[in-house]
């Protein structure tokens, strides 16, 4: 009887073993998810840095400036006029075809823009 109880024992202590290890390498799995995920976002705001660094660089008024006087002739660039400042209400509705126009449309649809569907 005491053999039996011993190797009940035994079998107990190891199977607690096994699902102690188990758990210990389940924790330790995890642990290195979090510590990928954790390299991953420093580096991401690193790199949201960086990019905020290169963006302000970009927006300096003197390059601007230098960048629409050196394109001016190319891309037409005038100042803005107060008078083509307007609200959004403001703004003429473009109108909408309900029933497309046959002749026009060769079989589609036109939609909002005016360009044919199909």
């Amino acid at each position: 009887m005491l053999k039996t109880i011993d190797i009940v024992l035994i079998a107990l202590m190891v199977s607690a073993a096994a699902w102690t290890f188990g758990i210990k390498y389940d924790a330790e799995n995890i642990e290195e998810q979090v510590a990928k995920v954790s390299r991953k976002i420093d580096l991401e705001r690193e790199t949201i840095a960086l990019l905020d660094a290169d963006w302000s660089l970009l927006n300096q008024p003197a390059r601007l400036e230098r960048l629409s006087d050196a394109f001016k002739g190319d891309l037409a660039l005038e100042p803005v006029r107060p008078d083509q400042i307007v609200a959004q209400d403001e703004l003429p509705a473009q109108p909408v075809l309900m029933v497309p126009n046959e002749s026009t449309t060769l079989g589609g649809f036109a939609d909002a823009s005016g360009t044919v569907v199909r």
